[in-house]
C-alpha cells in the first residue's frame, strides 16, 4: 500500500469536521503559509528571549530551586485536595 492510500483510508474514517481540518492543514502546507507562521512564532520567541535576557541583566530573576520548590508544593497541595 502506498502512503497516499494509507492516508486516505485514515481520513475516510474521520468525522466530516475532522476531514475538513486535515484538508485545511494540507492546504496550509501546500501554500507555504506554514513558513510564515513558523517565522512569526520564531520572531515571537526571539522577542521573549530578549525580554528575559534584559530582565536577567537587571537582576530581575527568580532562583530555579525556589521555582521548582513552589511547583512541588503546589502539586502536593492539588494531590491532597484530590484525595
Amino acid at each position: 500500500m502506498i502512503i497516499e492510500q494509507a492516508i486516505l483510508e485514515k481520513v475516510r474514517v474521520l468525522s466530516p469536521a475532522k476531514q475538513q481540518e486535515v484538508l485545511a492543514f494540507v492546504e496550509l502546507l501546500q501554500n507555504d503559509e506554514w513558513e510564515f507562521l513558523y517565522k512569526g512564532k520564531f520572531k515571537e520567541l526571539q522577542q521573549k528571549i530578549k525580554v528575559g535576557i534584559e530582565a536577567a541583566e537587571q537582576g530581575e530573576v527568580v532562583d530555579a530551586q525556589e521555582v521548582f520548590q513552589r511547583l512541588r508544593e503546589k502539586l502536593q497541595h492539588k494531590r491532597n485536595q484530590a484525595g
